[in-house]
């Protein structure tokens, strides 16, 4: 038979192995509802640093209402790390506080962090400011977030297929 010696993450321990970006709000929950739970994502590379990040945010956050790893690959030898929380007010506070803790382990300093909200281009980086701006804290602030976006992405792309039209229809192509 044998044992498994199992010790806590040291300072260190996972430099370079944790990506700098995060993914908030793009894959679904499997504790909730969208509008009542944020998803949030991390890129690791390999399965063991990603089930010690894991076991790191569940052990270490009352607020982490799960945390998980991608079954598979997402690239070559990367997987997910998947945390969900509630939508509520001071969700940036949580985070924050969870990525200075994360400093010590990737060496990531907490303003080098960049995020994107939901299906946006666009990475920003993760201050207050920005999150507060991007990231809905309520349930409400989520659904009107999400039809704004719809609407927006349907005005493009009708603009779009306009723009496409009038080429046609003159030559242009």
């Amino acid at each position: 038979m044998s044992s498994q010696l199992s010790e806590g993450l040291q300072m260190g321990d996972l430099n370079f192995l944790v990506g700098d970006k995060i993914h908030i709000d793009e894959f679904n929950s499997k504790m909730g509802q969208p509008q009542d739970v944020v998803t949030m994502s991390f890129k690791v590379r390999d399965l063991m640093p990603a089930s010690d990040l894991v076991s790191f945010l569940e052990n270490g956050y009352d607020w982490v209402l799960d945390a998980d790893v991608s079954t598979g690959e997402v690239s070559d030898n990367h997987r997910l790390v998947f945390v969900e929380m509630q939508r509520k007010p001071g969700l940036f506070k949580n985070i924050a506080e969870m990525l200075g803790d994360l400093d010590h382990l990737t060496g990531i300093k907490p303003d080098a962090w960049k995020f994107k909200w939901f299906k946006s281009d666009n990475y920003l980086p993760l201050n207050e400011e920005t999150f507060e701006e991007s990231v809905p804290s309520t349930p409400d602030k989520y659904e009107q977030s999400v039809k704004t976006f719809a609407k927006y992405k349907s005005e493009s792309q009708k603009l779009n297929d306009d723009i496409e039209t009038i080429k046609k229809l003159s030559g242009i192509n």
